[in-house]
């Protein structure tokens, strides 16, 4: 094999790289969106419970004394969020210092992302730049934000962009007919 084949095949190789990534499916150690309540409520890990929130009937969290890690960086809190229709959103909040290698294998992982910037303040008016990317995909998408509130703090979001328009329209029509919610 000579030097140009070589190259050509390691340039081919390296542009499929990022077609794989597109294409991988939005999820957090194996729990994809979409996917049942039972995969989450029968993990001794999480606590779930009923809410009404525009994207969710029922949440999961980690419990108190569990820790788990995104990209080995531990994180704060962890929340699976569902509806009838399953699992429509993942917020996982941990330090910011963890944010940038987080963002390295999140790119890894699902490719390149959108990026948007933005200024933020904290309360003594010191200026940061934030950091928001952005990952689309069929079923939802992927925004990764490195100040979240407070200038210590980052938040990674999994969305089901539809899951508020369809929990809405649930709720509407069990208010017309409350028989169905028997």
């Amino acid at each position: 094999m000579n030097v140009q084949t070589i190259l050509i095949t390691v340039a081919v190789l390296l542009a499929a790289v990022p077609a794989l990534a597109a294409g991988e499916k939005l999820s957090f150690k194996g729990v994809e969106l979409g996917s049942s309540l039972a995969q989450i409520a029968s993990n001794p890990k999480f606590d779930c419970r009923v809410v009404t929130t525009p994207i969710a009937d029922k949440v999961c969290s980690l419990r108190a004394r569990e820790k788990e890690t995104i990209a080995g960086a531990q994180i704060d809190s962890l929340f699976f969020f569902y509806d009838d229709s399953g699992l429509t959103g993942i917020t996982i909040n941990l330090p910011e210092v963890n944010f940038q290698p987080v963002i390295a294998a999140l790119s890894e992982k699902f490719g390149t992302p959108g990026l948007k910037t933005e200024a933020v303040k904290n309360l003594k008016g010191a200026a940061y730049e934030n950091r928001i990317y952005r990952w689309n995909r069929p079923e939802g998408s992927l925004q990764a934000e490195r100040y979240a509130g407070r200038v210590d703090k980052s938040v990674i979001r999994f969305i089901d962009e539809t899951a508020a328009q369809r929990n809405q329209q649930h709720r509407a029509l069990l208010a017309k007919n409350p028989r169905q919610d028997l």
